[in-house]
């Protein structure tokens, strides 16, 4: 299947993720059941649930474009990136 010119320009659109800190790349499930696909820093991919733990941080919730995790002293929310 060819590559149109639109996908292989979002697929190679430069300062989209953060490379050294985790990003949230994708969210799929119903809204009662949301789970999230994170990169790491170094790459790996991993998908999770509310409640999981990723680099010692708990991960609290996933809606529908966004993740929060519970960090010293709050809270972080990652969010899809554009597009």
């Amino acid at each position: 299947m060819p590559v149109t010119t639109l996908v292989a320009a979002a697929a190679t659109e430069k300062n989209t993720l953060p490379l050294d800190d985790l990003a949230l790349i994708g969210v799929f499930g119903p809204s009662n059941d949301r789970r999230a696909l994170l990169r790491h820093a170094s790459g790996r991919i991993e998908q999770v649930r509310p409640g999981a733990r990723v680099n010692g941080r708990q991960v609290i919730a996933i809606d529908a474009d966004a993740l929060v995790v519970r960090v010293a002293g709050g809270t972080r929310r990652l969010k899809m990136p554009p597009g």
